[in-house]
Formats: C-alpha cells, structure tokens, sequence
C-alpha cells in the first residue's frame, strides 16, 4: 500500500500512519504529548509546558524522568527510535513534521485557500477548497486525548474554526445557487447550535431561495424568540435587515451572485442598491476611546466649515467609529441634516456605483431631480434646511465617489477609507493611528468589566498588544471575554498572542478580524497587475518573515528587486490599509496583517529562500559596516536582527548569524545570545516575553 501524504492526524481521534495503516496511540499520556507537540509541529515545546500539561499533580522530583520515558515509548510508537522525528532540543522537544503531513496543516492551507478565492471572487474553487478542508474531520478534534488546559482551548478554538468553514462554505454554496442541496444540513446545525447567528442567516437564505418564504420569516421568527427568551436581545441588525428584505420579496434575494460581488468566473456587474430610504446617520458608537484629538480635529474642520474631510488608514483602526462619533458631535453645524452612505467598498457586500450613492444622497436630502439618471454636483440647489453633512463610509477608491469631486453647495462631505482619497475639492485628510496603550486597557474594562482587566493587568496589556493597540481587534477581543467569563485573561491573552490562533480567537458573531483584513487583498490587485501582483507576494514573504519592522532596502532583498520598485510596493500596502508607514524608507507590520500572511504563504522552499536572503544581506551589511560605525548601525537594527533570530524555528539562521558574530564582536554576542534567550531583557522562543516599557 502506498503511504499517504497525511502522516499524522488529530482531527479526530489521534492517529499515525505506518506505512500501511492507520495505527492509534494506545497508551494515554503518549497520545496526549503526541497531541501537545502535533498542535506546535515544527515548533520547540518547553519542557516545563509538557511538564505541567502532562503531571499537573506529580511530584516535581520526577517528572523529568517521567517525560522522558514517555518521549521515549512515543518515538517507538511512531517508529522513530533514533529521534529524527522527535527532536530533543535543549529546552524541550519538537515534532518534525514534512509539509502536508499533518491534517491540521492541510485543514488550514485548504481554508487559507479558499477564504483567497471567496475574497477574489473565485467561488467554485472557494467552495472546492472549503469543502476539500471539511473531509479531512473524523469526529471532534482530538477526541480521544485527556481535556488537559491547552488541550481544552485548542479543541474549542478548532470546533470554532470548523463552524466558522462550514458557514462559509454555506455561504459561497448559496451564492452559486445551491440552496436545496444545503438545506438538510443547515436545518440539523441550526437545530445543534440555535443561537448561531449566522447559521439561521443562511437558512433564510435557503429556504427563500427555494420558494419558502413563510418558512423562512417563521425561522427568524423562532431565533427572535429564543434570544430574547435566552439572553433578552434582539437579532443583529444584518439578520433584520435581511428579514425586511425578504417580507419585501427584494429581487436582489434571488440573484445567484456572489455576496463578495462577484460570479464563479469573475468579476460582475454590482447589484443594484436598495434606495427606498433616507440614510439616517449611524446611532453614536458605543465603545469609542482613546480619539479624543481625532475628533477635535475632524470637528474644527467641520465647523471652520471644510468642502471635504477624509479619514483613511489601517485596516481596524477605527475609522467609521470616528466618523459616525465627529457627525454626531458636529450636528449643530448641520441644521440642513446629516446623511450617511455605506459605500461598502471595503466590507464584502456589493460595492455602491458613483450613481448609485448620488442618488441616495439626493433622495435623503429631498432634491432628486425628475427621470433616471442623478442630477450633476453643479445643478444641486443644495438641501433647504441649511448645510448639511454628507458622510461616506467604506469608499473603495477615488473612483467610487467621482460623482462628489466637488462637495454639492450647502454640503460637506466625511469620507472614510482604507486608501487614500484624492481628487476632491479642498479636501483634508486625517490618518488615525494605533490608541495608546491606556487607551486600549480602557476599551478593555469598559466592556469586559474594571474589576476583571483590573485583576490581571500585565495580562491585560498583553492581550492589547497582540491586538496591535487597534480598536477593531481589541473589541472582538473584549466581546469574546465579555461571553466567556469562565476565561481568565490571561489564558486568553496566552492564545491571542499565538500566531496560529490569533485570528480564530479575534472573531465572534457575523464579523472577524481575519475577513476585515481579507477585504483588503481585492485593493492589491487591479486590471493592469504589475505593482499589485509583487504586492501580494511581498505580502506572503512579510509573514515569512514575521518581521514588526521591514525597511525599504530589505524589501527589496526579499522580493529581490530594485529599492524603488520596493517602495512602491510597501506604499501599495500601506494604501490597502495593511502596514504604517514610519518614515519614508521604514514601515511597520502588524502583527495580526502578519498572521494572515502566513496563511496565504507558498511554499516553505520559498520561505527559506525568503528568510536566508535577508539574513545573509544583514550578515553581508555587517561585514561592510565601517568600525566606527558598526555599533550605532547594530543598534539602529537591533530589533529587526532579535526578530528574524528569535521567530525562527527552521534552523537556517545559524550559519548566518555565525558570519555575523564573526565581525559584530561585542554585538554579535548579543545576537547570538538572543537565539539560546540568555540575552537580557530577551526571551527565548517560547519563553516568557520580558516587560515592555
């Protein structure tokens, strides 16, 4: 019989393939450590983690020992009595695992993939992708493996991961039209998990599309009832809107496009936009801290009485959140009244056309002319109560406002977008950053409670900044504390700060800090491809890197290009919203824009090409450092050198920082340090992260 490619497998039972067969590991505490290192493959675990997961109760004289004979019994379980598998390191153990060895690994790749091609319209193969991710599960994750902490978070946080694959494969099924043959397995998931949100959205869905409008208000209708009998709320407003919708018999309902704006084979037209309404304004956000200068800022130039005020910048930084926050603030100055348009450029749904969003506006403020078409800004009279205010959430690019290039008399128009706008009259612009880190603490306490963040600070500030201190992230994070007051926050933060994890744990209900940020990669690409392309990949090669700090010069290392191609390319990033700009050759990553990366990576051939490329630069930039030079240049790199050292786990480093060492003398020992973690203030991988100033 032929081996397979999956060797290991644990979404299921815990099993390794023979050669022949699928064979368990029979005896308890192997199959857990097998389970411990398998959920790390490729990755050191600490002796002293196995150590506590393994005998939480056992004497401390003997667990050593213990460990040691049970790595022993594993290694001759799966057949590796040498240790070539089973790696003894000096802090611990690592399990090897080759690419595609392990279900988990391939899960993860497959709904990679397909969250890409959903995100670029490509649904067939979105579909294919999920669907092919699904099969590889056998039962519950880990089933036969003894709940030990990490065990436990790591099965729930998989159980999440699998609901959340299915709803998007529902979804993607939907929109290419497959609603009968969806329906017997959305019925028996929303029967196993009622309060799913998204699950009953798609069951409407499907049994709209089936002709069962009755049966599908009647399901609304029954999740209405159970929330506010069970928790004493009311759906989410996309459910209610799309329960409108539906009493309405809306036409668009029954389009088979894509919910992502596109068909199986591309591109489409966009769907015509509801505008039977006014567009009131937003109600004032509910959890805004931490903008106190923004929104002066934005309110001064409002009431100096400002054409046009743009609002652009990362993805999660807040930006509607400020705009709905300055409109209600600045109501006074708009006694004509105050109209909101989401532009839904960057969220999923259909992106509004120019003409589209002017005829909104137009009928909000009550001055569409007769006919069809939408009136020119030079014809409006201007709305008859007064100035009023315009705000523009969500705009894709410039070219999705050229009906507003100049603000229409009377008006000032509040646009907010992840790329720079341009071309519009007298317009000011405005770039929110990161909150401070009180400010983020504060977000904090304020939804999942002062006594709780107050309990567990260093935590606390652990979690804000593996949420990279934005408002986005740090309330999913906070609502998902908030419903699960079991967690301790610093188990939570513990999780959030793993890579692999973090974008599963910072999701909850119909919106995650993972699609936020996949909305992005559609502003990466265009019609001419060139820059766009090479963005994508410097993108993909950044989360090989897992670099806070990339500079123009090793930019250009990675992608092996010239530095101004590398600039354009870094700018092109920073207009999708993905990484800042700090200086005008330097540039900071994110850390969750680096998790997703990582999982839209290639090949780890690629990736060791990537990362040996800027090493050996840093190791050749070294070598030609004048003497006197050598230490401000080490230090002025320093952080970017203890990154590439300590985030790798393949081994390729060594020779290179020994080249390194061989001319940094002093400084090189620092590095070099750095890797085995008895630098001070540094941290082994691993190990516990040092206090932050």
């Amino acid at each position: 019989m032929s081996q397979p490619s999956i060797k290991f497998r644990i979404l299921g039972p815990v099993e390794y393939h023979d050669g022949d067969n699928w064979v368990p590991i029979k005896a308890a505490k192997q199959r857990a450590l097998m389970a411990l290192l398998l959920l790390n493959a490729n990755h050191l675990v600490p002796a002293q983690q196995l150590h506590s997961e393994l005998w939480s109760d056992g004497p401390s004289s003997h667990v050593g020992r213990l460990l040691a004979g049970c790595v022993w019994r594993l290694r001759a379980a799966i057949g590796d009595p040498a240790g070539q598998t089973l790696l003894t390191r000096p802090a611990g153990y690592q399990l090897a695992v080759s690419p595609g060895s392990l279900d988990l690994h391939e899960y993860e790749s497959l709904v990679a993939s397909g969250r890409t091609q959903r995100a670029s319209g490509n649904l067939v193969e979105a579909m294919e992708s999920f669907s092919a991710a699904l099969e590889l599960w056998r039962g519950s994750p880990l089933a036969d493996v003894a709940l030990t902490s990490s065990i436990m978070a790591e099965s729930a946080r998989l159980e999440e991961s699998r609901l959340a694959v299915m709803e998007a494969n529902f979804g993607v099924r939907i929109a290419l039209g497959q609603h009968e043959d969806v329906l017997p397995e959305l019925k028996l998931l929303v029967a196993q998990h009622p309060l799913r949100e998204r699950l009953h959205e798609h069951l409407m869905m499907a049994l709209y599309g089936t002709g069962q409008q009755a049966e599908a208000l009647g399901a609304y209708r029954d999740l209405h009832h159970l929330l506010a009998d069970e928790l004493g709320i009311d759906p989410s407003r996309p459910l209610r809107e799309l329960q409108q919708r539906i009493l309405e018999e809306d036409p668009r309902l029954n389009d088979r496009g894509a919910p992502h704006g596109a068909t199986a084979s591309g591109p489409r037209e966009r769907a015509v936009a509801s505008e039977a309404a006014p567009c009131p304004l937003p109600h004032q956000p509910s959890l805004f801290v931490g903008r106190t200068s923004e929104l002066t800022t934005v309110a001064e130039y409002l009431a100096e009485g400002r054409p046009a005020v743009a609002i652009h910048g990362l993805a999660g930084s807040g930006k509607s959140a400020l705009a709905i926050a300055a409109a209600h603030a600045a109501a006074g100055d708009f006694p004509g009244g105050q109209v909101y348009v989401d532009m839904r450029g960057t969220t999923g749904d259909f992106a509004l056309r120019p003409d589209q969003a002017m005829r909104l506006v137009l009928r909000s403020l009550g001055t569409e002319r007769g006919g069809g078409g939408a009136a020119a800004p030079h014809t409006w009279a201007g709305p008859a109560g007064g100035r009023a205010l315009i705000v523009l959430d969500n705009v894709r690019d410039s070219d999705q406002i050229q009906g507003f290039r100049s603000a229409p008399p009377g008006c000032s128009l509040l646009i907010t977008s992840r790329s720079p706008i341009g071309g519009v009259d007298g317009l000011m612009h405005l770039r929110p950053g990161r909150l401070t880190v009180s400010a983020s603490i504060d977000l904090l306490r304020r939804s999942v409670g002062v006594a709780r963040i107050d309990a567990e600070p260093a935590p606390a500030s652990e979690l804000a900044r593996s949420c990279d201190y934005l408002p986005f992230a740090l309330r999913l994070a906070a609502d998902r504390l908030a419903t699960r007051p079991d967690w301790s926050v610093a188990d939570f933060a513990r999780y959030v700060a793993e890579p692999h994890q973090r974008l599963d744990f910072l999701a909850g209900g119909n919106v995650s800090l993972r699609d936020s940020l996949l909305a992005s990669l559609p502003l990466l690409s265009d019609e001419s491809g060139g820059t766009a392309v090479t963005a994508v990949t410097a993108l993909r090669r950044l989360g090989f890197l897992d670099l806070t700090m990339v500079t123009v010069e090793a930019l250009a290392v990675l992608l092996s290009t010239t530095e101004g191609e590398a600039h354009k390319i870094a700018e092109r990033l920073v207009d999708a919203g993905l990484i800042e700009s700090l200086a005008i050759d330097r540039y900071r990553v994110p850390q969750s824009v680096r998790a997703l990366a990582r999982e839209i990576t290639g090949s780890d051939h690629e990736a060791t090409e990537a990362v040996q490329r800027v090493v050996d630069h840093y190791a050749v930039a070294a070598r030609e450092q004048p003497r006197p030079t050598l230490g401000a240049w080490y230090r002025r790199e320093r952080e970017t050198l203890n990154a590439l050292v300590t985030s790798d786990r393949t081994g390729i480093l060594i020779e290179s920082l020994d080249r390194m060492r061989c001319v940094l003398g002093a400084s090189g020992s620092t590095v070099r340090r750095e890797r085995t973690g008895s630098a001070p203030g540094l941290r082994p991988p691993g190990g516990p992260r040092p206090p932050r100033p």
